[in-house]
């Protein structure tokens, strides 16, 4: 079954954090990855200018996404994640919403 993961992170650097997700070892890894099927991101700015990151991602289903979370490069010791954890004000939100059929 298709899963959906949303997940929202404040930034603390702002533009680090874009560079990393730009970079090679970001997005693009990303998107190259078995079952991975679209992402869709955002940024909004609070009433002091505070900056949240925010990412829509769809997978083919879990399984492929934990095999992605599982690569070297999402290693919590590779260069990628220390730069991205650095970039953050806190840990991230991540939430794995189930399809509901409105219509």
């Amino acid at each position: 079954m298709t899963q959906l993961l949303y997940a929202e992170m404040k930034l603390k650097d702002k533009e680090r954090f874009l560079k990393l997700c730009r970079g090679p070892t970001g997005l693009p890894l990303t998107k190259s990855m078995p079952g991975f099927i679209s992402a869709e991101t955002a940024i909004s700015e609070d009433e002091v200018g505070d900056s949240t990151f925010h990412l829509w991602e769809k997978w083919q289903n879990m399984s492929d996404f934990e095999n992605y979370m599982a690569i070297p490069d999402r290693d919590m010791g590779s260069d990628f994640m220390k730069g991205w954890i650095e970039t953050m004000d806190g840990p991230p939100k991540m939430i794995f919403p189930n399809f509901v059929t409105i219509i």
